[in-house]
């Protein structure tokens, strides 16, 4: 059979699909299908499928590999640290936690008010790992800010060695308010432990506290690239790439990987903190918009950032409060109930986000407290520990960004919160306030969800600004 001859089969095929209703000719439109069908050559029709199947067949392998490949990958002798199964977030836009409800008593029992879901981000702005346990320490939740994402402040002058221009480098920490594809950033932490595969005392990662492991949005170029793209697409997913740093390097693997101790600038505070630069692929620098040199840096708990403002005093603690990378306290605590009053608040016009309490990047979220009951508490017991609240949280535009998909909402929720939520001399004229500062009374403690959450004691917050 001819070209022609096939290709007039085909177009029969097609015709025969266009004017015919199997509905109204029942057996007809078969029998001139498969007439046609049956003039087509066996190998023609073996040839038609293949091109068909084919690149879906190669994008399925593709993935399959490169699946397999990410799972080889993984940090040997260490467990992935987050919660095994769904959010406990996931019932967050239920009624039932709209307005709280009376905090029980002894007098008057009822439900408790709980610790609903934990958040750590252990690089600022990237993506969170949820928990259902939780280290305490004196920089708040363990494995929280340790990490940030940062520019290149100043390009080094013209100096006569490598070394005196590594010495005048200065960086500045970026975050999702100018750069909000950084909520698509996924972050893994990877901690050390004996039941792992691969675990030895010796291991790369078990030495360095772990590994931390960083995917995002990427797509190969050229043919390999669209076959990736087609196999996460049937799978639901999209192209990534990633790339994995220790949590916690030691001085040896600082001196073997080439990692360089630099200033970094977090708002008005300028911190020698660890750069990783040399482990960052260019291609993440482009994918966030970033003009200047891009870096992973490492905060260094030997330096850490002491807390005043509001804080408790350090004769008071035993300690001076400290923070690693989060924006001035340890740990920052919402009410699920705050955040739906004010979600019912917002204006209901086509384009205005659903509010998830995860916008607003607490550690910690608690349900049963009315709405806004946590601006007056001062000292606060959560399971056996005690915790003091430093001050109200001043908003930026920072929860305009999906915490999913990066996009940027143009005034939501922002503009309803500096209207409605102006509730601190302190915070400024046009500050809108949701959530609190809170600092760890205990060095060291512990959290669970589903930890009971009891006020001590209570009394008036007035913000100092940075």
């Amino acid at each position: 059979m001819s070209f022609l001859s096939f290709h007039t089969d085909t177009l029969d095929v097609l015709n025969v699909g266009r004017f015919f209703n199997p509905q109204e000719h029942d057996g007809n439109y078969y029998r001139q299908l498969h007439s046609i069908v049956a003039r087509v050559p066996i190998p023609a029709l073996f040839i038609t499928l293949l091109l068909i199947c084919a690149p879906l067949v190669i994008a399925l392998y593709v993935y399959q590999s490169n699946a397999a490949k990410a799972r080889d990958e993984q940090p040997a002798g260490c467990r992935k640290l987050g919660i095994k199964t769904k959010s406990n977030l996931s019932n967050e836009f239920d009624e039932k936690f709209a307005s709280g409800w009376p905090l029980s008593t002894t007098a008057a029992p009822t439900k408790r008010w709980t610790v609903q879901s934990m958040w750590i981000y252990p690089i600022k702005s990237c993506r969170g790992v949820e928990l259902d346990h939780a280290d305490i320490i004196t920089t708040g939740m363990k494995y929280d800010r340790q990490f940030t994402l940062a520019q290149l402040k100043n390009p080094a002058p013209a100096a006569e060695t490598e070394e005196k221009r590594q010495t005048v480098r200065t960086w500045e920490f970026i975050t999702q308010r100018k750069f909000p594809r950084l909520a698509t950033v996924k972050v893994e932490v990877w901690v050390p432990d004996q039941s792992s595969a691969g675990y030895h005392p010796e291991g790369e990662y078990v030495q360095g506290g772990g590994a931390v492991v960083i995917r995002f949005p990427y797509q190969k170029p050229g043919w390999r690239g669209k076959l990736e793209k087609l196999a996460t697409i049937l799978n639901g997913s999209v192209p990534e790439k990633q790339f994995k740093v220790p949590f916690d390097p030691t001085p040896s693997q600082v001196q073997k990987s080439g990692y360089k101790y630099e200033n970094v600038i977090i708002w008005k505070d300028t911190v020698n903190a660890l750069n990783l630069e040399v482990d960052v692929p260019k291609e993440l620098q482009e994918y966030l918009g970033v003009s200047n040199k891009l870096s992973l840096i490492r905060v260094d708990n030997s330096t850490l950032r002491e807390v005043y403002r509001c804080a408790p005093k350090a004769e008071d603690l035993g300690y001076q409060p400290v923070t690693g990378f989060q924006d001035a306290y340890p740990l920052h605590i919402m009410n699920l109930a705050s955040v739906r009053d004010l979600e019912g608040k917002l204006p209901k016009v086509k384009g205005v986000p659903s509010l998830s309490a995860k916008r607003f990047r607490a550690n910690i979220i608690v349900t049963g407290p009315e709405p806004y009951e946590e601006d007056t508490w001062k000292r606060v017991r959560i399971g056996s520990y005690e915790f003091a609240f430093s001050c109200r949280t001043a908003r930026c535009k920072l929860p305009n960004v999906d915490p999913v998909s990066g996009e940027v909402h143009a005034s939501e929720p922002d503009r309803t919160l500096r209207k409605l939520r102006n509730v601190d001399a302190g915070a400024g004229k046009y500050v809108g306030c949701l959530g609190m500062q809170v600092v760890p009374i205990s060095k060291e403690s512990v959290m669970d969800v589903g930890d009971e959450v009891v006020p001590l004691e209570y009394g008036e917050h007035v913000y100092i600004n940075q």
